[in-house]
């Protein structure tokens, strides 16, 4: 039997979109994708007039996001990783479609070549794992944004030492090599795609995550995830991904995530589009 066929609707750049990009690499095997690059840049003038006062916009243009028809046609809402079954079903948010893709894998794929679930079997390992991806999102990934878009020094480094002190928790509650054991689990793909950009913080903020002390466990378990064939083979260009990300660190982009950190909300309470 042919494994299913998603069509997934995505964005390079994306670190929501990379964790769903991340789970089909795990399973490769027992789930077969198209990707459809739908998310873009275009630049034009501010449409809030009162922007400029509010948010320390830059003297130049403004960066807002395209979006392609297709993805559109999908989720209305254009936001990614959105994933479409061959009988033209949407799923989407990131951590959501990681699931979806384990849950998939583990019904359709061959027993031969199925790589390990994500999400543990026991139901109490599931939910902590469950948990943990959650507490990832909100407590390790929303800070990023903080210390990219908002503009107070103070408010800066306070993120940044949070940041700092949580990855030394994530790291400390680990039950082997990973957050689960010693095979990748969705606590571990909730992270992945910020901690693998987490160079950026030290080229446009001078935040550096020191490989000492209690964020060494952080590092271990990040050089054994890069070092996964199914995790190596999805990051992006640095040099790319920097110019990119720029457009936060000089407060030129408008897309929802950055719009929302602007004015004070937090990255999780938006779903995705950045």
């Amino acid at each position: 039997m042919a494994p299913p066929h998603l069509t997934y609707y995505s964005a390079w750049f994306c670190p929501f979109a990379h964790r769903a990009t991340v789970a089909l690499s795990h399973h490769a095997s027992s789930v077969a994708h198209t990707w459809v690059e739908s998310l873009g840049w275009e630049r034009r003038a501010s449409e809030d007039a009162n922007s400029r006062e509010q948010g320390g916009e830059p003297e130049h243009e403004n960066w807002y996001h395209w979006k392609s028809p297709e993805l559109l046609a999908a989720n209305p809402e254009g936001l990614i990783p959105t994933l479409v079954d061959e009988q033209g079903r949407a799923v989407h948010e990131s951590l959501i479609t990681v699931e979806y893709v384990d849950e998939l894998a583990k019904l359709h794929g061959d027993p031969s070549t199925l790589a390990t679930p994500l999400l543990p079997g026991d139901p109490a390992e599931r939910a902590r794992c469950r948990l943990a991806a959650d507490w990832v999102n909100r407590n390790l990934c929303s800070p990023y944004y903080r210390m990219l878009v908002r503009t107070d020094p103070t408010e800066r480094r306070e993120a940044f030492d949070g940041l700092r002190r949580d990855l030394a928790v994530f790291a400390k509650e680990r039950k082997g090599t990973f957050y689960c054991g010693d095979t990748l689990s969705a606590a571990d793909v909730a992270l992945l795609p910020w901690a693998c950009r987490f160079y950026v913080l030290e080229h446009y903020r001078g935040f550096v995550i020191e490989d000492e002390g209690d964020l060494k466990g952080y590092h271990e378990w990040l050089r054994a995830a890069l070092a996964l064939p199914q995790v190596a083979s999805t990051l992006p260009d640095k040099q790319k991904y920097l110019k990119h990300i720029g457009r936060y660190a000089d407060a030129s982009a408008r897309s929802k995530v950055a719009n929302a950190v602007r004015s004070g909300r937090a990255a999780h309470d938006l779903q995705r589009d950045d």
